[in-house]
């Protein structure tokens, strides 16, 4: 082995009147008294990991002015507040080997055992021969935080895209490993924009696996990050960066904007309201006067549901009625599409249709209790008895509530009006004390057999010998 391998720094003191030349994936500069091109310099291809193994990474450089004297790797972290890499060994490449095609060196290291998310890592290969000359060349390491042993929770977000100013854009995450909740919810999600290049983002159900936005106007291509985060039953939470590069427009473009949206009660009309949708010409000025096409459309709604009924859904403005009963708390979603040709039925045009998704949140109706102010009574044989339901919780809703009622036990008696508020019938003939008991049954759709309500209380009726 050459007795001049020894330990490099990241700047070569001895070297310092010396200037690099490039090569490979790195940077170099040359001067009189030396020839950088006669040094070649390879390294590997760029490589993403997932699990925490230790790795390998073979440099090999040669020259055509003489023999390799000095050889090192540099390790920089290109991800803000990662960990370093650990295990690193040979990285001043006293440990070479060569062979007919040049002098290899063999740099080993272990990715860090703790990430809360995807981190890289740039890896470069420097060389010098014998006269000075001298290059370098780099490759990176992705490591994927599943990688980690943690238990913090793994992310994975969609591809990085590429739009135009006034599309809608769609995002997607989703979380696995750490410790998921046993019930309900797995992971809490929430995106973030964490580099808006100066724009100004407005995230639709940010705090949701599946958020959006509609892209802002710009007049040069534009890159922004956002990112998304997940947290599981322990708190620990994993992160995940999805990048978007936003063109801007090379035609007349709509950016779809509405007033819609929001909490309301159920069997409410509301307005599906874009009539502030605004149009921009290519060079980003805003347009005014010219014609805009609209369409709503019905999204999403509770699983198995009706889609709802969209009224004037060609207009900026339309409107849509929730239904009267909604018994937990409901979410609707629908579409504002725009464009500046018509738009057909099934959302096509002839030119780009821009989108805007408005959700609706109705809340629940009052859960139903139901009770009697005369839960006991004592009545004569051939008595006329009332049975009558009492529901507290409902005094003020205007939404009908149905009652079902039956006979439980005792002597069986013919009930009049049965699926009513108010029940009755005649005390039967006893020769003894007898007891009768009557459950009533109320609910907000009708009760039957399949659909026995969601509240009820049972009445006890005594009856006496004449």
């Amino acid at each position: 082995m050459n007795p001049n391998f020894r330990l490099a720094s990241i700047a070569l003191s001895t070297l310092s009147a010396l200037a690099l030349c490039a090569c490979g994936g790195g940077s170099s500069s040359s001067s009189a008294a030396a020839d950088n091109s006669a040094v070649s310099v390879t390294v590997p291809v760029p490589a993403t990991v997932s699990v925490g193994d230790p790795l390998t990474f073979t440099g090999k450089a040669a020259s055509n002015a003489g023999a390799i004297s000095k050889l090192y790797w540099q390790i920089e972290t290109l991800t803000l507040g990662a960990d370093s890499v650990t295990g690193v060994s040979n990285a001043d490449c006293k440990t070479v080997t060569t062979d007919s095609s040049g002098t290899n060196c063999v740099l080993s290291l272990t990715p860090p055992a703790k990430l809360s998310s995807d981190v890289t890592y740039k890896l470069s290969f420097f060389a010098v021969d014998a006269k000075g000359n001298q290059s370098n060349s780099f490759t990176t390491l992705k490591v994927l935080q599943s990688a980690s042993i943690t238990n913090n929770p793994s992310v994975k977000v969609g591809a990085d895209a590429t739009v135009t100013s006034g599309d809608k854009v769609s995002l997607s995450c989703t979380g696995s490993g750490g410790t998921p909740a046993s019930s309900g919810n797995a992971y809490a999600y929430q995106w973030v924009v964490s580099d808006a290049a100066g724009l100004t983002l407005s995230l639709t159900n940010p705090a949701t696996a599946a958020a959006s936005f509609v892209a802002p106007l710009v007049t040069q291509s534009t890159i922004i990050k956002l990112q998304c985060r997940v947290t599981d039953d322990k708190q620990r939470t994993g992160t995940a960066t999805q990048s978007i590069t936003i063109n801007p427009v090379v035609k007349p473009t709509v950016v779809p904007i509405s007033t819609s949206g929001g909490n309301v009660q159920p069997g409410a009309s509301a307005s599906l309201d874009g009539s502030k949708s605004t149009m921009y010409d290519v060079n980003g000025k805003e347009v005014t006067g010219q014609a805009m096409y609209f369409l709503w459309q019905y999204k999403s709604g509770p699983a198995g549901a009706t889609p709802l009924t969209i009224y004037n859904a060609g207009s900026s403005v339309a409107s849509v009625v929730f239904p009267a009963v909604v018994t937990a708390p409901t979410s609707y979603t629908f579409t504002l599409n725009v464009s500046t040709a018509p738009i057909a039925a099934d959302g096509s045009s002839a030119d780009p249709v821009k989108q805007r998704d408005v959700a609706f949140f109705v809340s629940a109706l009052p859960a139903i209790s139901v009770t009697s102010y005369n839960l006991v009574q004592s009545v004569n044989s051939g008595a006329s008895v009332q049975l009558k339901a009492e529901t507290p919780s409902n005094t003020n809703s205007t939404v009908p509530i149905y009652f079902g009622w039956t006979q439980i036990s005792g002597p069986a008696v013919a009930l009049a009006g049965s699926g009513s508020q108010i029940a009755g019938f005649f005390a039967p003939a006893v020769t003894a004390p007898t007891t009768l008991q009557f459950r009533v049954s109320a609910g907000y759709y009708p009760v039957t057999v399949a659909n026995p309500g969601t509240a009820s209380a049972d009445l006890i009726v005594q009856v006496l010998p004449n």
